[in-house]
């Protein structure tokens, strides 16, 4: 057996108990060292790091002896000392324990959220022990057990052990913190929660015990055609009935994604087979290992050290939920037998959110290939044509994916620069477009299609997936080969602006069976103009594009 060097720990163990001598863990009967000894062992299945472990042991000590701050660096040094001082509550100057509670307990969560790991970790000691004892007491005294506590009312205290919950946001990972939010369940679920919602546009935030009735009341204030997005991170518990009622809205045209759920709530949905989508908050990624393999207009990429899958990391101007969408998105198109990568959890690495991907060994995109041999244009633009063809003729999902048309009705209403008649004439282009019911990309170009080392083709960057006219999608293309800005092709392609125009020509041939471009850019540029509608509004070449919708509308006229 290997021995260590455990004089630190075992100082620490000797010095708690002397700190707390005498003294009753409260309603137990027996001495409170129990508590910072049960603290320390759960520490100890996080990290073998003896100075934690001290922390933990002597976590209490501060807070609740004589000893101070300065006693415990003199004997254990200033990071010991810290790190116990961090789980100390605050005192709030004329309040007593009672009245001052929730105060002093929201400014120790407030803290806890923006602490270190090491913080969190001796924190998480701490507070699942107390859970521990909560959980067990409950079991044999009931109510009764919140009569030992300066606040008498189990609503706060439900309260308060999930706020501490969220706010363990760097040690989610550990079976620790797993223990702990399971705990918090059995002890609070459906007991103490009173369902309650509130509309913020298309956000529906919603709180506490989800039930039939409580689907009903917020369900008649939504439009069908609208997505909405459901905030279940309040919700502590779904029955059957709540379950069912979501999934009427569902098969009755309702499109919504249920977002940072609980991991006991989204496994009540797992565990009935439902359709619905539901996304759980995003884990803590460990980046030690990460190894940058690319960028693009919303994020980098890296491989990871396993060699087995990938991490696409938002830059911040990315709202999380539209990382949300493309994480459901992809799920769901792959369902639908759209071939692309298998998308995983939702992370976040230093306060920026990411999406764990399938590694692609050897991928290349179209454009990349297309770049490094451009005698092969004509080859990748058939096969691009082909795969969009398969594409666009594959049946999509209502109740998951928008209506294309209601993605640029927004755009068109926000427009600077058109009148309301102009914008009444491109809505009503809009409106009259063919409803196929089949797939689209929405962001469809030669960068977002890449090739396996075994040539199989994939589609990636599927937040904008849609169903609807098929020529969307080909006068996004058309938009992207007809560019003039070299040196944005080149930074976007990283190829020529005529290498990209040939492209285009290969791909009206085998897109629609030898159409002549001629006749294929009457049929394609008023959705080009579209998708100008909807780059202008984003950003990029506003000037060029507005000029684009601009000169469409001339015509027209």
């Amino acid at each position: 057996m290997s021995k260590i060097d455990s004089s630190l720990l075992d100082k620490a163990i000797l010095f708690a108990t002397k700190a707390h001598k005498d003294v009753e863990r409260r309603g137990k009967g027996f001495p409170y060292i129990a508590h910072p000894l049960e603290a320390m062992s759960i520490v100890a299945t996080m990290t073998n790091d003896q100075e934690l472990l001290a922390a933990a042991c002597l976590h209490d000590v501060i807070e609740d002896t004589d000893y101070t701050y300065e006693d415990i660096k003199k004997e254990f040094g200033e990071r010991v000392a810290d790190l116990v001082q961090a789980e100390s509550d605050a005192v709030i100057p004329n309040k007593n324990a009672a009245d001052s509670w929730i105060e002093r307990k929201q400014i120790a969560m407030d803290h806890l959220a923006n602490s270190t790991r090491e913080v969190q970790m001796v924190a998480l000691g701490d507070k699942l022990s107390n859970m521990r004892a909560l959980f067990r007491d409950y079991q044999v005294i009931g109510e009764e057990l919140w009569n030992r506590f300066h606040v008498t009312d189990p609503k706060l205290h439900a309260w308060h052990y999930r706020g501490l919950a969220k706010s363990l946001n760097k040690v989610q990972d550990t079976f620790a913190f797993q223990e702990f939010t399971f705990l918090i369940e059995r002890t609070f679920a459906a007991r103490y929660d009173d369902f309650s919602y509130r509309l913020e546009g298309e956000d529906v935030i919603l709180s506490g015990d989800i039930n039939k009735e409580a689907v009903l009341s917020f369900k008649d204030e939504l439009n069908p055609s609208k997505l909405y997005y459901f905030d279940f991170n309040d919700v502590y518990n779904i029955n059957f009935s709540g379950i069912r009622a979501l999934i009427t809205m569902q098969e009755e045209g309702y499109r919504f994604l249920i977002r940072r759920a609980t991991k006991r709530v989204a496994s009540r949905f797992q565990s009935v087979g439902s359709s619905i989508s539901v996304l759980r908050n995003p884990r803590p990624y460990d980046a030690t290992d990460l190894e940058q393999s690319g960028d693009g207009y919303t994020g980098v990429t890296y491989w990871t050290s396993n060699g087995d899958a990938m991490v696409k990391l938002y830059y911040d101007f990315v709202d999380i939920r539209e990382i949300e969408k493309e994480k459901r998105y992809a799920t769901e198109a792959l369902k639908l037998g759209i071939p692309t990568p298998l998308a995983g959890d939702l992370i976040t690495i230093d306060g920026k959110a990411g999406i764990l991907f399938e590694r692609i060994n050897g991928k290349v995109s179209f454009a990349r290939a297309m770049a490094n041999d451009p005698t092969r244009i004509e080859e990748l633009a058939k096969d691009f044509a082909l795969l969009a063809r398969k594409l666009h003729s594959t049946p999509c999902d209502k109740n998951v994916f928008m209506d294309v048309k209601e993605k640029y009705i927004p755009y068109v209403n926000e427009m600077k620069g058109l009148s309301e008649d102009e914008k009444a004439i491109v809505k009503g282009f809009i409106y009259s477009r063919r409803d196929t019911g089949t797939c689209l990309h929405g962001d469809f170009h030669f960068g977002n299609v890449i090739l396996t080392k075994d040539n199989e083709k994939l589609f990636i960057d599927m937040g904008d997936f849609s169903y609807g006219d098929p020529l969307f999608d080909v006068g996004t293309l058309y938009l992207t080969c007809h560019m003039e800005n070299e040196e944005m092709i080149q930074k976007l392609y990283h190829t020529s602006c005529a290498n990209v125009y040939k492209f285009y020509q290969y791909f009206i041939k085998y897109y629609f069976d030898n159409m002549s471009e001629k006749e294929a850019d009457i049929l394609i540029k008023p959705y080009a103009c579209m998708t100008a509608l909807l780059f202008a509004h984003k950003g990029g070449e506003k000037e060029w594009m507005s000029n684009i919708i601009r000169r469409w509308l001339i015509n027209r006229g």
